[in-house]
């Protein structure tokens, strides 16, 4: 098997364009790729599965233990001829003096080699001390090859090739010639989503043919051959969820789940009804709970008040006690309502007595730890909207976060009768105690 982090000198150096592009290649080639994303990032997986066609899974060194990590790699690696993960930031960059959850960890954790991009923009031979510091900075990081991106000219591009392997002796195996029409556009929260980007499957096929030419992607396979991990097991959590019937929200403004959240609870019996909070007038009749996971509910706003009956069909289901768990979008989409930048008000679902206003700066960014019915977990948040509270509230603050490594606290977890909803992102996998009160919030339907 070969097996590679892609990892880069900074956010915007091109990561993801490069990761996408030696995607589409490897499948041309006939390759069966596993992607993979370092971190709690939901957008980038979105891309890998729309060139790969097939799901990309987070790894993420703060939330999920070594053990976990290995058991997950292992599990979705199995069967592929090359395992390509798309690395975070910069290739050092985590939380705190030791980088908990850089690329650098997690390709240490799974022994799988580094293939460094660098942007070229502004840059000639400087580029050489560029990769010697990341390839020494530590003993152990394992930089195989080097891929330079926004490169002007073939010649430009050997000369740098021949100053790097000289100066560094790290193979330099290709480039990304400069070009806009690669550039994938960003907003607010990071990149635009794949299915938003109508050109995506041209580009892809562009990058492809490109780097079909400028990349050597045989000798990036033969340096990047690494040992199948045998698969770890470890111990699942002893429920069995027949009897839940999931509504799960999906589409344009509600896409951010990680995908182990969602197989486990099918790999527990549970069955996913999904729908699309957007376009449908109901939720599914046959659901006994819902799951309303984080997205762009703001960028969509309009559209999602405009769908009065959707609105309703949660309110009133939510009125009747039907269970409902919701994360960041979700949260916001039960509110009263979404205040835009410019002051206007959006309507939403209301089951929670507060607004949530958009602001310019993060309110919350970075990973947290999150206690709840005396369970605890690791946790994402990543929002810039804040919750406007009223007088009087219809709801209690059950969930106590605290900021790893720093002196901060602050509640959230706004509990509603048989509704949960959080600006956290939690991955089931992380603590199966805090995972099981979800459980037990979904089953009070059923109970």
């Amino acid at each position: 098997m070969h097996g590679f982090v892609v990892a880069g000198t900074n956010s915007g150096c091109g990561k993801t364009t490069i990761t996408i592009g030696l995607m589409a290649l490897l499948k041309s080639m006939g390759k069966r790729v596993a992607p993979f994303k370092t971190g709690p990032d939901y957008i980038d997986p979105l891309f890998h599965t729309q060139v790969v066609g097939t799901p990309s899974y987070n790894l993420d060194g703060y939330m999920l233990t070594e053990p976990t990590l290995n058991h997950l790699y292992a599990k979705h690696a199995d069967g592929a001829d090359v395992v390509v993960v798309e690395g975070v930031m910069g290739m050092y960059d985590g939380m705190g003096e030791m980088a908990v959850g850089s690329s650098y960890e997690l390709a240490k954790t799974l022994n799988l080699p580094v293939v460094l991009v660098v942007s070229c923009k502004s840059l000639y031979q400087s580029v050489a001390a560029i990769v010697k510091g990341f390839a020494t900075l530590e003993a152990d990081a394992n930089v195989i090859a080097v891929i330079l991106n926004h490169v002007p000219s073939d010649d430009y591009y050997q000369f740098l090739k021949s100053v790097i392997e000289r100066q560094c002796q790290i193979a330099c195996v290709g480039y990304l010639p400069r070009d806009p029409f690669f550039t994938i556009e960003s907003r607010h929260l990071g990149l635009i989503q794949a299915e938003e980007i109508g050109e995506l499957e041209l580009k892809v096929e562009k990058l492809k043919t490109v780097m079909a030419q400028t990349i050597d992607i045989e000798r990036l396979l033969s340096l990047s051959e690494v040992a199948t991990m045998a698969s770890k097991e470890i111990t699942l959590p002893n429920l069995r969820l027949d009897d839940l019937h999931i509504g799960v929200a999906s589409d344009k403004a509600f896409r951010f789940y990680y995908k182990d959240n969602l197989e486990l609870l099918e790999e527990l019996g549970a069955t996913l009804h999904y729908f699309s909070p957007l376009e449908d007038v109901e939720i599914p009749v046959s659901c006994t709970c819902l799951y309303l996971g984080g997205g762009y509910p703001e960028v969509f706003a309009t559209q999602l008040s405009a769908n009065i009956s959707m609105l309703s069909s949660i309110k009133q289901a939510a009125l009747k006690g039907l269970p409902i768990y919701a994360e960041c979008g979700g949260l916001m989409y039960l509110s009263e309502s979404i205040i835009s930048l410019e002051g206007q008000n959006y309507p939403m679902c209301g089951v929670l007595s507060a607004s949530v206003k958009m602001t310019t700066q993060l309110q919350r960014f970075g990973y947290a730890q999150v206690c709840y019915n005396g369970t605890q977990s690791r946790c994402h948040e990543f929002h810039r909207s804040m919750i406007v509270e009223k007088d009087k509230t219809n709801y209690t603050m059950e969930f106590q976060l605290s900021k790893p490594e720093k002196q901060k606290e602050w509640r959230c977890g706004l509990k509603q009768q048989n509704v949960l909803a959080a600006y956290a992102h939690i991955h089931f996998y992380s603590d199966f105690q805090f995972f099981e009160q979800i459980v037990k919030l979904w089953k009070q339907a059923t109970m």
